[in-house]
């Protein structure tokens, strides 16, 4: 029935770095925008580790999973994809 089923909070962490690396203002608030109507929890780090990968391509860690994309827009893409 699931009624009373609490669906479990995404929490995506960033590193402050490779958000500062691979987006411009509009991806950005893109990326806001999405956090804000997927009710996402955000972490922003100074490092999350990931060094050699955080310099070459946008990544977040979802719900402690890496997960990475070529482009900061189809990153977004696949978190869109995630809630669905």
């Amino acid at each position: 029935m699931g009624l009373f089923k609490k669906k479990k909070k995404v929490i995506l962490e960033f590193c402050t770095n490779n958000l500062n690396q691979f987006y411009d203002d509009d991806l950005f608030d893109e990326l806001e925008e999405l956090v804000n109507e997927q009710d996402y929890q955000v972490k922003e780090m100074d490092c999350l580790s990931y060094c050699d990968e955080c310099t070459c391509s946008p990544y977040v860690l979802v719900n402690s999973t890496f997960v990475e994309a070529e482009t900061p827009r189809e990153l977004i893409m696949k978190l869109k994809e995630k809630n669905t």
